[in-house]
């Protein structure tokens, strides 16, 4: 019996004694207290058992796979009448996809300026969904974090980049943002100025976006797909000058092994280090009104949630009452992590 033992055995605690039938027996009143003060906290809601974070936002990305490229489905069940529509999703969703239902919220926004148009929805699905989630879909709903993921997953481990080459490599997808909107803005008042300009002839397919035809999602939702089922008639494998569509799709694939290859050494390598969707809608995290917390009467600084980040934040460095990283994404992990329950998420 759980708490009980007889009197002569040295592992049990004692502090009481009482006879029954002429045999003594010891209570462990520790392990009594032990058992009660479980229940206590069972009972106040701080269990010990921890909520399946991790399998519980895999479900969720699994299911917005499904959803985002439902147009997939149209070529198992032709009598599907599904169209994508126009709506932009801050998340990694190529524009030339011919599986997705959506698209990502910069594709958008390089295309709008290189007609020139002003991107206004755009804009404002990045403001509010910045400004409300953060980077929330970053961590529960973009295709490529979800491969990421299982990448991640398949793995078992991670591995852990010095911070001193981290924090340099963080600057990369700043670099990129920039270069986008830098290029997108500049070629659109090149155009409304003067729309017979050479700017946009020089740029050849990068006009419609720097990054659109080299995308690692274009690669892979995009030029993948269309090789496969069209062969030639795609043209695709079209190599006679170095803009040729043969050549866009060589880089595409060049950086989509870049994209698998970096997954798999260093934890979210795409999400932490080059995605400039992921640097937009960091510069939203920063106050944006859901975060996270923690409780400084529960935190052992053990280092859990430290080692179970994907994104390698150093938590337990940011103000406890709450903190909004820029490169957090919400995934949860080091709220999942944490044995003694000192995360959770606050909002606003």
């Amino acid at each position: 019996m759980s708490g009980f033992g007889i009197a002569n055995a040295n592992s049990w605690d004692v502090y009481g004694s009482v006879e029954l039938s002429h045999c003594h027996y010891e209570v462990s009143w520790r392990s009594l207290g032990d058992i009660l003060m479980t229940n206590q906290e069972s009972k106040s809601g701080r269990s010990t058992s921890r909520f399946p974070y991790s399998i519980f936002r895999n479900f969720v990305e699994l299911l917005g796979f499904l959803l985002l490229n439902l147009l997939a489905f149209r070529y198992i069940y032709p009598f599907l009448k599904i169209e994508a529509f126009a709506l932009p999703v801050p998340i990694l969703v190529s524009l030339r996809s011919t599986y997705s239902l959506v698209g990502g919220a910069l594709d958008f926004i390089q295309v709008a300026l290189s007609k020139p148009l002003l991107p206004l929805i755009s804009f404002a699905v990045i403001f509010i969904v910045g400004t409300v989630f953060g980077r929330l879909l970053c961590g529960w709903l973009c295709p490529m974090g979800f491969i990421q993921d299982l990448i991640l997953k398949t793995k078992g481990r991670q591995t852990r980049v010095s911070d001193r080459k981290h924090e340099s490599l963080l600057k990369l997808k700043i670099i990129l943002l920039c270069a986008v909107l830098f290029i997108s803005v500049t070629l659109a008042i090149s155009l409304h100025r003067d729309p017979g300009t050479s700017y946009k002839d020089a740029l050849g397919p990068f006009a419609g976006g720097l990054v659109l035809p080299i995308e690692p999602e274009t690669a892979l939702f995009s030029s993948f797909p269309r090789l496969v089922q069209t062969g030639t008639e795609s043209g695709l494998l079209n190599f006679t000058t170095p803009t040729s569509p043969g050549y866009m799709m060589a880089f595409g694939f060049a950086l989509l092994a870049i994209f698998l290859a970096g997954a798999y050494i260093t934890p979210w390598f795409w999400c932490r280090y080059v995605c400039p969707t992921g640097a937009l809608m960091g510069l939203f995290m920063r106050f944006s009104f859901l975060g996270l917390k923690r409780d400084p009467s529960k935190c052992k600084k053990c280092g859990e949630c430290v080692n179970a980040c994907p994104m390698q934040i150093r938590i337990l460095d940011l103000p406890w009452e709450k903190f909004n990283d820029p490169e957090c994404t919400l995934c949860l992990e080091c709220v999942g992590a944490c044995s003694s329950g000192a995360l959770a998420t606050k909002f606003p």
